[in-house]
């Protein structure tokens, strides 16, 4: 099962977090191996957002922002450039 998608069920079912809702995505992948990037917005509302870098079962938020609109877009953004340096392909996916 994909790991995003237990993760955000996890999330969804907690006490208090019913509105999170996920941004933009980004999915990489080399040969067989699939890392994705997403800007998640756990109050349903662009602020706050944080960019989760998701790889098999590893899950670590990068960049978080409270104030700066467009600041987690940002983020993902050029963090999947970065991966595409490391012969990675990323496709974004809204």
């Amino acid at each position: 099962m994909n790991a995003w998608f237990v993760l955000v069920t996890a999330l969804a079912n907690q006490p208090g977090l019913e509105g999170v809702e996920r941004g933009s995505e980004y999915i990489c992948t080399n040969g067989d191996k699939e890392r994705r990037v997403q800007v998640i917005y756990p109050q349903g509302a662009p602020l706050p957002c944080e960019v989760h870098y998701i790889k098999a079962t590893e899950n670590q938020v990068l960049w978080s922002a409270n104030n700066e609109a467009g600041y987690c877009e940002a983020k993902a953004q050029a963090f999947s450039e970065k991966l595409k340096t490391m012969w990675w392909s990323c496709t974004k996916n809204d």
